[in-house]
């Protein structure tokens, strides 16, 4: 079912170009759990509340097999060339192709299997409640994760992100609003003994 939301725009960035570094020589995003590869968890469950059209993903490190795992052609798809140099390029790359009239962008990074499309949309609720001008990211027994939404008075600092530092070097405190969410929401898979280890509990 469609998430949809009144009188403001919030775009989605799915990051799913980085190298996988921590993981050994595999990409991560290809690893299968109950049969199908992480990216794919993640944009299943995007796809039960928002539209396609709502959605850009930023590809990289081997974005030809990434390109060919999304199957749903109506997805914005932004190749950066320099993912290398780290995740930073990736969200500059994604800012930089909004529409001038978005309100808010979640950032979403790609190896998050079993995030919560309940908690997807509280965290939105959250941001349209205060106005579309804080920050705002789910928090899990004390532990604040992603994704994380920013409003539109960050995007000029978020398009001249360089290697690899990501949004969070850039949130002033003041503006951090943090939403309960479930553990699945908030974390990420980085190592396969992480892989291993969600594949236990869930």
């Amino acid at each position: 079912m469609i998430y949809e939301k009144k009188g403001h725009k919030i775009k989605k960035i799915l990051l799913a170009a980085g190298q996988s570094k921590r993981f050994g020589d595999k990409n991560k995003l290809l690893a299968v759990i109950n049969g199908k590869p992480i990216i794919n968890h993640i944009l299943d469950t995007l796809f039960e509340i928002y539209d396609p059209s709502e959605l850009i993903v930023i590809v990289g490190h081997e974005h030809k097999i990434i390109k060919n795992l999304i199957f749903n052609k109506n997805i914005k798809i932004l190749e950066n060339i320099n993912y290398k140099k780290g995740i930073g390029t990736s969200i500059a790359l994604g800012i930089n192709n909004l529409d001038t009239d978005i309100d808010g962008v979640m950032i979403i990074p790609a190896d998050m299997p079993y995030i919560n499309s309940k908690d997807l949309i509280n965290l939105e609720k959250k941001f349209m409640e205060l106005n579309c001008v804080k920050v705002v990211m789910p928090e899990h027994n004390s532990r604040i994760g992603n994704p994380v939404i920013l409003p539109r008075n960050y995007f000029n600092t978020l398009k001249s992100l360089k290697d690899d530092f990501g949004a969070r070097s850039l949130i002033r405190k003041k503006d951090i609003i943090t939403v309960k969410a479930e553990f699945g929401t908030i974390f990420d898979i980085d190592t396969e003994e992480e892989l291993a280890q969600i594949k236990a509990n869930y």
